[in-house]
């Protein structure tokens, strides 16, 4: 009978390790994350458009500078917000779940360049190329959905709507006119992307 009440306990603890989210540290370091890759890939978006509507020049140089000039920014900015956070541990089942899918998504995205540039520069195609964004943002509602499962918060899952509907619509609008794919991308980006990272950075750096 002694070891009732200590399994009790460890009972206990077991579930609060499964709920006891430190969703404030977590919230606070992948708010800073998202709302830096949503600002930066969608003034990515704007000078795209920029260049299609002629306001800036529509040259090799020009378009190679803005596809990569972005993620040439993001990587550092990226490196930079992990080692800072790199102190708190992701505390609880479900946090740790939800960072591993995301984590996993962004490894995801790495091999869809490399399978999709490939078939896109054997067939000297840009409509090819620009599958790859589409399926990025279909992953990318697939891990919001995920954390909607996880936590039952309703916003969550609007984000991941946002990111399926912003995919298909990209896909509808691949080989019509540029702008519409580019308006399309960057509304993903900036709602779906930079607005969540925003709130959620804001909200964990709120006063209790």
């Amino acid at each position: 009978m002694s070891a009732d009440p200590q399994s009790a306990r460890d009972d206990i603890a077991f579930l609060r390790s499964l709920v006891g989210d430190d969703e404030s540290v977590q919230a606070a370091a992948f708010g800073e994350a998202y709302f830096a890759g949503g600002l930066i890939y969608g003034i990515q978006m704007l000078l795209h458009a920029a260049i299609s509507l002629r306001l800036l020049p529509d040259t090799p140089l020009a378009n190679l500078a803005v596809g990569l000039g972005p993620t040439l920014v993001f990587v550092p900015v990226l490196i930079w917000i992990v080692r800072h956070s790199r102190r708190f541990a992701i505390r609880g089942a479900v946090g740790r779940a939800i960072a591993a899918v995301f984590s996993s998504v962004g490894l995801a995205n790495l091999f869809l360049v490399a399978v999709i540039g490939a078939v896109a520069l054997s067939q000297n195609s840009l409509v090819v190329w620009l599958i790859y964004p589409c399926t990025v943002f279909v992953l990318q509602g697939m891990a919001w959905l995920f954390a909607y499962m996880m936590r039952r918060r309703g916003w969550y899952a609007l984000v991941a709507a946002g990111w399926f509907v912003c995919a298909v619509a990209m896909a509808l609008t691949v080989s019509a006119a540029r702008p519409w794919f580019i308006a399309f991308a960057g509304a993903g980006l900036w709602l779906c992307m930079a607005l969540p990272g925003w709130l959620m950075l804001r909200n964990a750096r709120r006063p209790a």
